[in-house]
């Protein structure tokens, strides 16, 4: 409808020019102009009215809902055909080309240093474009060009370019997947938002993921984070095979960054693959970021931390009590990480980000499914986290002893049914809690990859420190039964999952 007034002042002209005498130019520009209308006319014919971008990407394959194939994430034959987002970007002309990007992969804290690299760059004024997965609430929280959401825009893009998806799918017999139609969809909505530079976060492994399709010309730097079991079957059964994948990522000669873990062997196994792929491992900026104390105030948990930024060993500059919303020890290692990235950006010119933009950009971040706090009405404090694998319920008990050192836990477990529910349970144990309720909730919006909450309460066969896991099948049931407990001093803890945020949010309404 809004190419109506184009199309009718395309025909008068047409119209008037075939009638009398006008100019050559007149006639191809108003020829041009009816060409213009008689497209939109056709695209128009062809365009189905979608509400939504996921209602429109609902007949896609979807690996979220039904699971990830075994070894798909592998740099085998096995693997993901990248081949079929390339044909897609060329459809939609190759818009990952428009703009920089810093490419991050990692198990664990990908979110949240990508909000921290977001919030700072977008306080120096920049226009910064992210890509995030899953999302907690709704899919408008993945593809952002602000702090607003974007999706009645994304939603115009994928109406702009239905055809070429659609024909797309024809061609690929049908294997287009939801993810790969959403990552396109991100790349090209951030060339029309026109952003300086896209924060792009790895949907699973790196080899392999979709967004695997950055340019080396463009990519600004590389960013692995912490990197664990998770995903084994998918990324081929090994540690080995995971920091492969994770490595994946990295260009000849362009910057990688890299977080510490706790097993330095796969630091150095990491290390090593990024070297034999001739990438720039950045290693002489160092962060230090110490906790000086706690603050819990309208719901949000936040530290109070001192950094050091140190440049070839030695001290560059300071940072002193700033305040950043976002809780637990592994929190300050993802800061320290995006941190590191800024000042070699820097340091390079890329940037032009100063101490009180980093200050001001670490105190507004916000990392949704990260130690959420809810303050109920005459009830003990809830918190929830999406942790979901061991090395994160052991980070998600150490938040907690950090937090709310004196009070009593409780925890409400619900998980999808490839993670490790006794490795979990078993962390979670190490915090002596009153009590462990299991049960269950659909994973992105489907009950395929659910855990039944009987089968994840007998997961766990170790010493209970406290009474054994019990089972509640209806999500609702088990979290009112854990907030009726009525005693103050317990928090109870919700986790196992990013999903079980969709279902509180319905809980609790």
């Amino acid at each position: 409808h809004t190419d109506r007034p184009r199309l009718a002042r395309a025909s008068r002209c047409v119209a008037t020019m075939r009638r009398s005498a006008c100019s050559r130019q007149h006639g191809e520009l108003c020829e041009n102009l009816f060409s213009f209308a008689h497209r939109a006319r056709a695209r128009a014919r062809t365009s189905t009215a979608f509400a939504t971008v996921d209602e429109a990407l609902r007949d896609f394959v979807n690996h979220e809902k039904s699971g990830v194939p075994r070894n798909a994430g592998t740099d085998t034959t096995d693997g993901f055909d990248l081949g079929r987002m390339h044909r897609l970007l060329r459809d939609f002309d190759d818009p990952h080309r428009a703009y920089n990007t810093i490419h991050v992969s990692g198990t664990k804290g990908k979110g949240t240093t990508v909000s921290v690299l977001a919030s700072v760059l977008r306080v120096a004024g920049l226009r910064i474009g992210t890509y995030k997965s899953p999302h907690v609430y709704t899919v408008a929280e993945r593809i952002r060009s602000s702090e607003r959401d974007a999706s009645a825009q994304v939603l115009d893009v994928l109406r702009d370019l239905e055809r070429e998806i659609k024909s797309a799918q024809q061609r690929e017999g049908g294997q287009l997947s939801y993810f790969e139609v959403l990552t396109a969809l991100a790349f090209a909505y951030f060339k029309k938002a026109n952003v300086d530079l896209a924060l792009v976060e790895v949907g699973l492994g790196g080899s392999r993921d979709a967004t695997n399709v950055l340019a080396a010309e463009n990519l600004e730097a590389a960013v692995i984070t912490h990197i664990g079991e998770e995903h084994l079957e998918a990324l081929g059964g090994s540690i080995e095979t995971i920091v492969d994948a994770k490595a994946g990522i990295a260009h000849k000669g362009r910057p990688v960054f890299c977080a510490p873990n706790v097993d330095e062997r796969i630091t150095t196994m990491l290390k090593t693959a990024l070297r034999a792929r001739g990438a720039n491992v950045i290693d002489n900026v160092c962060v230090d970021t110490r906790l000086v104390r706690y603050h819990v105030e309208d719901s949000i948990a936040s530290q109070d931390v001192d950094i050091d930024i140190k440049v070839d060993g030695k001290i560059a500059s300071t940072l002193s009590n700033v305040r950043i919303p976002l809780a637990g020890p592994h929190q300050r290692e993802n800061i320290s990480l995006a941190l590191r990235v800024l000042w070699w950006l820097r340091a390079q010119n890329k940037i032009d980000a100063s101490l009180e933009d980093i200050r001001r950009g670490l105190e507004t971040t916000r990392s949704p499914g990260n130690f959420e706090v809810f303050e109920t009405s005459g009830g003990p404090t809830m918190i929830a986290d999406g942790a979901h694998t061991k090395g994160s319920a052991r980070v998600l008990v150490n938040t907690i002893r950090e937090v709310y050192p004196d009070r009593k836990l409780l925890f409400v477990v619900a998980m999808a049914d490839d993670k490790d529910h006794g490795g979990f349970i078993e962390e979670l144990y190490r915090a002596d809690p009153v009590g462990v309720v299991c049960t269950q909730m659909q994973v992105a919006g489907a009950s395929s990859r659910t855990t039944p909450a009987k089968t994840l309460a007998k997961a766990y066969i170790g010493p209970a420190h406290g009474p054994a896991p019990t089972s509640e099948d209806d999500f609702e049931k088990a979290l009112k039964g854990a907030l009726s407990r009525g005693d103050d001093e317990i928090v109870v803890v919700v986790t196992g999952s990013l999903y079980t945020f969709k279902a509180l949010s319905k809980a609790l309404l």
